[in-house]
Parts: structure tokens; sequence; C-alpha cells
């Protein structure tokens, strides 16, 4: 019986407690003991295991591919390095491919093009479609992988981007290209991709990319601090930052509108896709330090009830953990206490070492995978999928991808 089940029980016997006669009656103090004091083995906060949007959401196992590396100027070469991954991705025993459908060459996190046909960006050439079919033909699943914020609109959009402020409380722009999601243009703006997305291609999911956060600086532009105003906040993040209760709130705030754009995003597609799922990606800092929720705007227990799936960037080698198996041990048993459906919590690894420019041993992912599964993990998903150069090894992520087909756990050594 999870924590949750256990409380509405508790709660029911309590409200009857006119009904009950003899020792029953004597059960009350432990019932009223046990629901204030939340004694359950898994419980990781006041409420408890949260259950997860979707209860029927099955294991999960997923390559993140990015079609900037399937894209080339030469057509035949195009074709040659399509061939290539569809060979590798239908062969690996995945249910899932988290398909990139924007072109990001310099890769500094924003859409500059899109990969199918729109009336927002550039078109850089309409290769999401056709991927996806080709992909969806040996039976795998697609989502769509999609910023849920940064697209580079030009100068003449600038007033809708994300502001911050600074070290001497001036309000300066971001480093990057996110759009306000406070902004009513520049929501209207990526809608319209997210429509033109729904129209253009067959897709099971969307995937919300890492963008999606706002930081405790973040966001100062005008229509940000019109709609703090609004809800009761002062307009002057300076004055919040100031105030450790109005500081808690206004984080949860900001978590949940950014939670309610996504869904109003996944509405404009389900009017085209009805049965399509959702997914987004969380930094690992929000549940390793839930006070962290205040420079991410991120939460495990609103995602967990948000989306069918939760992304967790579970990437040791990003977050310069000093022990990488403690590190995600750790990672895992927080994460898989907030739930009561193990199979909605994808764990997300690296497979290259961007600090260092080196990929990471084959090994070292497939050992990171059956650590984790033993901590009760049952999905997964790697980024990148290097299918020019099989990176990560695709025979070793096969045999393991097939242990956890057969037995939902990964065989040991």
């Amino acid at each position: 019986m999870t924590w949750l089940s256990l409380k509405n029980a508790i709660r029911a016997l309590i409200g009857r407690r006119h009904e009950l006669h003899g020792w029953t009656a004597l059960f009350i103090p432990v019932c009223f003991f046990l629901l204030v004091s939340g004694c359950t083995s898994t419980r990781p906060g006041p409420a408890g295991p949260v259950p997860s949007r979707s209860a029927d959401a099955t294991p999960m196992l997923a390559a993140q591919v990015d079609l900037d590396y399937v894209y080339d100027p030469d057509i035949r070469q195009q074709e040659k390095n399509l061939h290539l991954l569809t060979q590798r991705v239908c062969s690996l025993g995945l249910t899932t491919v988290l398909l990139q459908a924007f072109a990001d060459p310099d890769g500094n996190d924003a859409a500059e093009a899109l990969y199918f046909p729109n009336h927002v960006l550039p078109m850089r050439r309409n290769l999401f479609p056709g991927v996806a079919e080709t992909l969806h033909r040996c039976g795998l699943k697609v989502y769509a992988w999609m910023p849920m914020l940064a697209f580079t609109l030009g100068r003449e959009h600038e007033n809708l981007l994300v502001r911050k402020i600074d070290k001497s409380d001036k309000i300066v722009p971001t480093a990057n290209h996110r759009l306000s999601p406070f902004n009513p243009a520049g929501r209207k703006i990526i809608r319209q991709i997210y429509k033109d997305l729904a129209r253009s291609a067959s897709f099971d999911g969307i995937l919300f990319h890492d963008d999606a956060v706002l930081s405790d600086y973040e966001d100062a532009s005008p229509a940000a601090l019109a709609a703090y105003k609004k809800a009761g906040f002062p307009a002057d993040i300076t004055r919040i930052r100031g105030n450790d209760a109005l500081m808690e709130k206004w984080s949860r705030f900001k978590t949940k509108a950014l939670i309610r754009f996504s869904k109003s995003l996944l509405g404009v597609v389900r009017r085209y896709h009805p049965a399509i799922r959702s997914g987004r990606d969380l930094y690992a800092r929000p549940i390793l330090q839930p006070k962290s929720e205040q420079w991410f705007a991120q939460s495990l227990p609103l995602f967990l009830q948000a989306y069918d799936y939760t992304f967790v960037l579970a990437m040791p080698f990003m977050e310069k953990a000093e022990n990488n198996n403690s590190w995600l041990t750790t990672l895992a048993d927080r994460a898989t206490a907030w739930t009561v459906n193990p199979s909605s919590l994808v764990f997300e690894l690296q497979t290259v070492d961007w600090r260092r420019r080196k990929k990471i041993a084959t090994s070292k992912t497939v050992a990171q995978i059956k650590l984790l599964n033993r901590q009760g993990i049952v999905s997964f998903a790697y980024y990148p999928d290097d299918f020019l150069r099989n990176h990560p090894d695709a025979n070793s992520m096969r045999r393991v991808f097939a242990e956890l087909n057969t037995h939902g756990r990964a065989q040991q050594p």
C-alpha cells in the first residue's frame, strides 16, 4: 500500500468513528498518529509519493537522436546517414526514439530552424516527418524532442525574451534565446510552432527540452513583472529575493507557470493527435536538493503529476560528481521514493563527457544501467546516439536492453 492510499484509508476510518464500537475505537488514536506523522518507509516529504499522470505508463527504453547529424547538404549523403540511423536504432531493442525536431547546428540549445514546415522559423529541411514514419515502420514510438522556450527569432523579437537581474540589481538580457512564458505574444508564436509540428507529422509524444527553466534571478521582463504583481507579489525581483517566504512562493509560482504553458502546448498538439504522450527533462539538482527549485523552477512531484514521463538528467559527469556510482544511487533512491509508478521515471544517461570532450566508454554506460536497475529504475534513455560512429556500441546496448525487455532486470556480471 502506498502512503497516499494509506492516508486516504485512515481518513475514511476516522470519518466513520461514530459507527465504531469496542476495540475498533481504540484504533483511532493509532490511525491519527499515522496520518499526522506520515509513518512509511518510502515517504520523502509531507505529501508522500505522488501518483503519475499516466497510471498505465509502461517501461521505456529510448535513444535521443540528433537530426543535426542526419542532415547533410548532399541529399545522397543524408540518405546514407538515415539508412545508418534506421538500421541501428531499429535493432537495439528500444521502445522509443526521442527525435530532434529542431535544428541547433551551433549547439547553443536554441532552435535556429526546424525540421518540418512552419510559419515561424526557417525550415532547414523537411526531415522530421519522414524519419518519424520510417521509425514507426520498424515498430518504434517517436517522441518529438522540442524546446519549450528557446527559439531564435531575431532582434525584432528581443522584447519577448526572458530578462534577469544582475549583481547590481539591473535588468539585463540573458545569454540565450528563451522567450518569456509570461509574454502573450511569445506564447502565441510558440503555440504556432507546435501547431505546425502537429499538422506536419505523425508521432507518439512530445519531449520538452531542458531549456524550460527560470533561475532565481529570472524572469525580470516587463510581462513577467506584471504577472507577479497580478498574482500578489511585488513587481520587483530584488524585493522578492529579500524575503524567504516570498522567495519560496515565487519559485513555486514560476514552476507551475511553466507547467501550465507546457500543457497549453500539449493541448495544441492534441487537437491533431488526441492520444499524444508527454515528457519533460528534469535536472538532477531539484531531486537531490529540493530547495534548488528556486534555481530551476522545476519540481519532481509536480512533474510526475503533470507528464506521462519525467526524464531525469542522470548525468554525473555533467554534474561533476565526485563518485559517479554513489551519486547515481542517491539520485535513484530519492527519485523512486516520490513515485507510485517507477515506469514513468526515465533516467537519461550521457554517453559523452562534454566537459572533457570525450566519449564515455560503453562499458560504463552499461554498468550505470545495471546499477540503476538494481535501485528500482526500469525506464532508461541515453544521449547522444552517435549512429555514424557506433557509439555507444550497438552490441553492448542490444544485450543490456534485451535483458531489460525479457526480465525487467539487467543480469549482473
